[in-house]
C-alpha cells in the first residue's frame, strides 16, 4: 500500500481503547483502524480525545448493513479487506483523512483523480445548490436537536461533509459565473422585459 502513498504514515499499534486514549495524549495519530466489534460510546470517546484523527472501520467481507451501522456507531470510512487492493484502502485512507481535517493528497500524483474544472459549469452551479441544501438542513437539524442526543454526531459529519465539499467546489471551480439560457418563449419575454 506505501507504494500507492505521496508521504508515509506513521504506523502504531495499540490493542484497547484505553490504551489508545494514553497514546492519543501524548501523540498527534491521523488514523485510527477499529473492528466492528468497536462500541458507539468507545468511538464517541475517541472523537472527543482527537477530533482531528480519522478512524476507519475494518470488515473482512462487505456488508451494506454493517457498512451503515459502522457508520452510524462513529466511524469515518469503512475498509473492507476482502476482495480489496491497496490501491482501494489508500484511497480509503484519503478520503478518511479529508472527511475529519480536509487531509488530501495523500496519493501519489500519478492516481486517476476526478478534475472539477473540467465540469460543466451549469453541474457546478446544480451541486452547489444542492450543498447548499444539504448545509442548511444539517444547521436547521443541529439547532434542533439536543446536545445529549446521539444523532447529533452524524448530523455534526453532514455538515462538516458538506462545508468541505461547497469550500472545494468554490476553490476548485472555474470563475465563470453561470448564466441561465431561457428555453421557452415565454420565459425569453420575462428575461427581455427584466433586461
Amino acid at each position: 500500500m506505501h507504494t500507492h502513498l505521496a508521504e508515509p504514515l506513521n504506523v502504531a499499534s495499540v490493542t484497547t481503547v484505553p490504551d489508545a486514549l494514553v497514546y492519543l495524549q501524548s501523540h498527534r495519530v491521523d488514523l485510527i483502524l477499529v473492528d466492528e466489534a468497536t462500541a458507539q460510546t468507545e468511538l464517541r470517546t475517541i472523537h472527543t480525545a482527537s477530533p482531528a484523527t480519522a478512524i476507519i472501520g475494518l470488515v473482512m467481507k462487505m456488508d451494506q448493513s454493517l457498512q451503515l451501522l459502522m457508520l452510524r456507531q462513529g466511524v469515518h470510512e469503512v475498509l473492507c479487506l476482502l476482495p480489496s487492493t491497496d490501491a482501494d484502502h489508500a484511497r480509503t485512507i484519503e478520503r478518511a483523512l479529508a472527511r475529519v481535517n480536509g487531509r488530501t493528497g495523500l496519493l501519489k500524483s500519478d492516481e486517476p483523480r476526478p478534475d472539477i474544472a473540467a465540469a460543466p459549469p451549469r453541474l457546478i452551479h446544480d451541486l452547489n445548490n444542492l450543498l447548499t441544501s444539504i448545509n442548511g438542513f444539517a444547521d436547521l437539524l443541529l439547532a434542533q436537536l439536543p446536545t445529549d442526543n446521539p444523532a447529533r454526531m452524524g448530523a455534526e459529519q453532514i455538515r462538516l461533509a458538506g462545508r468541505r465539499a461547497a469550500t472545494l467546489l468554490k476553490t476548485h471551480s472555474p470563475a465563470a459565473p453561470v448564466s441561465p439560457s431561457p428555453s421557452t418563449p415565454a420565459t425569453q419575454a420575462i428575461a427581455a422585459r427584466a433586461a
